[in-house]
């Protein structure tokens, strides 16, 4: 597989020709090609699109659904209800029952999974070459004929329930990640958690949701990937066959409140069984797809990003303040967070903290008003930060699946397929004063949010180890790993 970032033809919906003369009901729409591989994007006249990319490297091929609908679009009173609904789609169909799915995937030697998270929500499925048929079918087949009853929603829910207790209400660091999001967010819905709030959680109805899936699972809003050793015309033909009926729906037109611009900085702090202080200062981010969005990951690198890091080596090294340091840049279709989160070491307290919140600023402003990273241990630093990203990104392209979710994310987040060869340009041109300028535009001098989360005094839950801090609300964890969970942590079957 040969993923060029500098190297590569586009078509343009204007300069493709039509596919398959002679068949009217889908359209050739754009392409990529970088001369060893080509890949292309369909719509059906039912609006569904349809990318492909031909891999016959090994016998197996990664077949995911991209639905344009996440916690972001949860209809008010009803959050929670794109992720409750993804669990949902496990259930019976009309043609087969509960657990069917599961039985026929596995016995194929399939592996499948789902996620659900601010933007969109995916299925994903990965089978051997010979399998392409059975994989239309079944995923056509819930797509269409989804069949609820109130006795599966009440199970469901009481799943989903159960993850919330354990995951937020239950577990400090999940309740403090979520706090500080509301507090970040307090217009936009990326302040409401994707598993939704209690209340909300147990009063979806049936009809809620049955309305969801006409309104949301449409062929109209939807994007089918497939990635692997496939033939594109074996493709089209069983996508048309299976899903070229389905009509397209009115897909409500999306109304998100922008977050309006933060003036001050915004404070809270908790008191919880932990047995070590965490701290989490988040600023806010410009979204996925974006040169500063590039630098800023370039950044977060340097910052945190290993052994080498200048967090790591001042905090855990040297002044031995911390246990772990850890950041990331979400990367949504709409503005996010730079994070960063710390772990203190057992035993320090409130003036530790602000110890550290200072040392974090300070090494803000040294990498923004020196020439630090233009010097020579400086230009090696930063090279070090940018190749570990470029590479990490690479080797994330591995896998079949793993490329079909790359592909799947750039079409739902950024709206064009083809952001995954731009993202690698990105990458690869971010100098040091675009990392400096990122940083003024960003962080330095800009208010933060800042959430502190203190020892209570009560035992910390059995899964709380004092090194282990992980940034975010949730985290791309199958990027680059399709055996990985999925993004928000958990087998929704």
């Amino acid at each position: 597989m040969t993923l060029a970032p500098n190297v590569g033809v586009q078509t343009s919906p204007a300069a493709s020709p039509s596919a398959a003369a002679g068949n009217p009901r889908y359209e050739r729409l754009d392409s990529y090609s970088d001369g060893a591989n080509e890949v292309v994007r369909y719509r059906l006249d039912n609006g569904l699109e349809v990318i492909i990319w031909e891999d016959h490297t090994a016998p197996v091929f990664s077949y995911q659904t991209w639905f344009r609908v996440g916690s972001r679009h949860d209809p008010k009173g009803c959050s929670g209800i794109s992720h409750l609904f993804e669990h949902l789609m496990f259930k019976a169909t009309t043609t087969r029952a509960e657990g069917e799915y599961d039985r026929i995937m596995e016995a194929r030697g399939g592996q499948t999974n789902a996620a659900t998270w601010v933007d969109w929500t995916y299925y994903k499925a990965k089978l051997p070459r010979w399998e392409l048929d059975l994989v239309i079918e079944l995923e056509a087949d819930r797509m269409e004929h989804l069949a609820l009853s109130s006795d599966m929603l009440e199970r469901e829910r009481e799943v989903v329930v159960n993850e919330r207790l354990m995951r937020v209400d239950n577990d400090p660091e999940g309740l403090l990640s979520e706090r500080m999001y509301r507090e970040a967010f307090r217009v936009h819905p990326y302040g409401v958690p994707t598993i939704g709030w209690m209340e909300d959680i147990r009063r979806i109805s049936l009809a809620d949701c049955m309305r969801f899936y006409r309104t949301h699972y449409a062929p109209n809003n939807a994007t089918i990937v497939v990635v692997g050793d496939v033939a594109t015309t074996s493709v089209l033909a069983g996508i048309e066959a299976r899903y070229g009926h389905l009509q397209a729906q009115e897909v409500p037109a999306e109304h998100t409140p922008r977050e309006p611009a933060q003036a001050d900085e915004r404070r809270l702090t908790l008191s919880l069984p932990l047995s070590s202080p965490r701290l989490v200062k988040a600023w806010k981010a410009p979204p996925s797809g974006t040169a500063e969005h590039a630098a800023l990951e370039v950044l977060c690198e340097i910052i945190v990003g290993g052994d080498s890091s200048r967090l790591q080596r001042t905090l855990v090294e040297e002044l031995e303040l911390a246990s772990d340091v850890s950041g990331w840049v979400s990367s949504w279709a709409h503005p996010g967070l730079f994070e960063l989160s710390i772990t203190l070491r057992p035993g320090l307290g409130p003036d530790d903290v602000a110890r550290i919140e200072a040392i974090i600023d300070t090494s803000l402003e040294a990498l923004l008003t020196s020439d630090t990273l233009t010097l020579a241990s400086g230009t090696a630093e930063f090279n070090k930060a940018k190749n570990g990203l470029e590479a990490s990104f690479y080797r994330g392209l591995a896998d079949v699946g793993a490329r079909a979710r790359a592909l799947g994310h750039s079409r739902v987040t950024v709206g064009d397929w083809r952001d995954l060869w731009s993202e690698a340009a990105r990458l690869a041109a971010v100098s040091p004063a675009d990392v400096q300028r990122a940083l003024a535009a960003t962080l330095v001098g800009h208010p933060a949010t800042v959430a502190v989360a203190l020892p209570s005094g009560e035992p910390p839950p059995d899964d709380d180890p004092a090194d282990d801090s992980e940034g975010g609300e949730a985290s791309d964890s199958d990027e680059g790993d399709e055996d990985a969970s999925d993004d928000d942590g958990t087998r929704h079957v």
